[in-house]
């Protein structure tokens, strides 16, 4: 959705704050900037909506050059959230939400539904909150209506500048887990700035890590755990493993003694462990038990992370669950395993 060709930006005193950045964000995806102060991070972001000119490069947004669009027009499709969230202290949570709608010229009565659905969406019951005033409101629930405010246009793509890191750390996490959750409901492209690895990697489906203006390594958060680029990644991440690890990354892999070709289910006997199935091209068939095939059965997406996938297993009391990726059974992920691998890691942490 989003295009970087040799991007870079010098300020007038020589400073070069970016440097020929080339990298690309997906459409409905989540990425994530991160790395040291002065990185160049926030500037980043903030040439997407054109805060910031760049010195050189090309910036695309669907194929088409950032500059040729109306300013008005591109900035009312891109929501924006800031650390210092600044809602209008002198106007309703409502009237907060509804500030771009009416710039639009949207009627009243597709304003007012809009301003309740955003509520719900974010948490927030409408009849409750929707009259009450920014000094009404905790510091989460202020972040929360800037969200919504970003939101309420409906804009293609979000950018968030740091939102979360004013606020205490159970409020924090609770609106990162949100975030991500809505996320994935509405399927829109966000751009997060943060400077917290652990934010970093909870949310990210990319996480892209910059130093002095450049990009180090773009990647999936498993990848930057597991295959840093160089050792400033590797010291930047530091020793961060199991709450972003993935069904796929702890699994017994498809040679589990659990796992097993159709054809094999005729030598086994009903007393022993229950199997899953594959097909042709590995293809997954359902979980052969007592001598039955068992097709509608609960499954693992490759890519679920091991605290989701805890809590599968503790809603379907499970001991065992099969990992595919798209049809194809790539494992077996058991509870066991899972435990066993998460007490090692907050081992290896309370040791260091």
């Amino acid at each position: 959705m989003i295009t970087f060709t040799s991007v870079s930006k010098t300020y007038e005193d020589g400073t070069e704050a970016l440097k020929s950045l080339d990298f690309e964000v997906k459409e409905g995806e989540f990425f994530v900037l991160i790395g040291p102060s002065g990185c160049g991070k926030t500037t980043t972001m903030k040439l997407i909506n054109r805060l910031i000119e760049p010195t050189e490069g090309e910036i695309l947004c669907r194929g088409r050059e950032i500059h040729t669009f109306q300013i008005h027009e591109l900035r009312w499709n891109i929501g924006y959230v800031l650390q210092q969230i600044a809602l209008f202290p002198h106007m309703s949570v409502a009237e907060n939400i509804a500030v771009v709608p009416e710039m639009k010229k949207w009627d009243k009565p597709r304003i007012h539904k809009r301003v309740d659905e955003l509520l719900e969406m974010v948490g927030m019951e409408p009849s409750t909150y929707r009259n009450r005033t920014p000094a009404e409101l905790s510091g989460g629930q202020q972040q929360r209506v800037g969200v919504a405010r970003a939101l309420a246009a409906d804009p293609d793509l979000i950018l968030m500048d740091e939102p979360f890191s004013a606020l205490d750390p159970i409020s924090r996490e609770r609106l990162q887990q949100d975030i991500r959750r809505l996320q994935r409901e509405i399927r829109k492209t966000v751009v997060f700035v943060t400077h917290d690895m652990d934010e970093a990697l909870a949310l990210g489906d990319r996480v892209c890590l910059m130093k002095d203006g450049r990009v180090v390594q773009i990647d999936a958060p498993q990848e930057l755990i597991l295959h840093p680029a160089n050792a400033f990644v590797k010291k930047f991440i530091g020793d961060r493993k199991s709450p972003w690890m993935t069904a796929v990354d702890v699994m017994m892999d498809r040679h589990s003694r659990l796992v097993a070709d159709e054809a094999e289910t005729g030598r086994r006997t009903g007393g022993e462990e229950p199997l899953f199935l594959r097909g042709e091209g590995n293809r997954f068939l359902g979980r052969w038990e007592g001598g039955t095939l068992h097709r509608d059965v609960p499954i693992l997406s490759h890519d679920t992370r091991l605290r989701e996938a805890l809590g599968v297993f503790r809603e379907t009391e499970c001991d065992q669950l099969p990992v595919l990726h798209g049809k194809e059974l790539v494992g077996v992920l058991s509870w066991r395993s899972i435990v066993e691998y998460l007490e090692q890691a907050d081992a290896g942490e309370a040791g260091s």
